[in-house]
């Protein structure tokens, strides 16, 4: 009986398929072919990272939340990181010469951050 209850709750390939078509549609959304085992990987925690953010951004400040101090620590390894990955991005894609272009906001986040080492 609850095998046959989970298989009417269980949506259809055709109803997955009309929910991504869907998703697709909604302002912000990105659709991805991904071609390497890495990439699925990546992408998976992407998504994951995105979920959490949003719960993040809502707890931040909030009694029992995330410390504003803390949170400002969270996002500067946040950022580290992703221009570690567009770093080994550039790297790799020079390798094999394929053309890989620094997304503007990390260009002008390494600006940013250059400006007040200087200073």
């Amino acid at each position: 009986m609850a095998e046959e209850q989970a298989k009417k709750t269980k949506p259809s390939w055709q109803e997955i398929q009309e929910k991504k078509i869907s998703m697709a549609k909604e302002r912000g959304s990105r659709v991805l072919k991904v071609n390497s085992p890495l990439g699925s990987t990546l992408f998976n925690i992407l998504r994951q990272f995105d979920m959490a953010y949003t719960n993040f951004k809502a707890q931040l400040g909030e009694m029992d939340g995330v410390s504003h101090k803390e949170g400002e620590e969270l996002m500067d390894e946040g950022r580290e990181l992703v221009v570690a990955f567009s770093d080994y991005t550039a790297r790799l894609s020079k390798k094999v010469r394929f053309r890989y272009y620094t997304p503007r906001e990390i260009s002008a986040f390494i600006q940013t951050t250059e400006g007040e080492k200087s200073e």
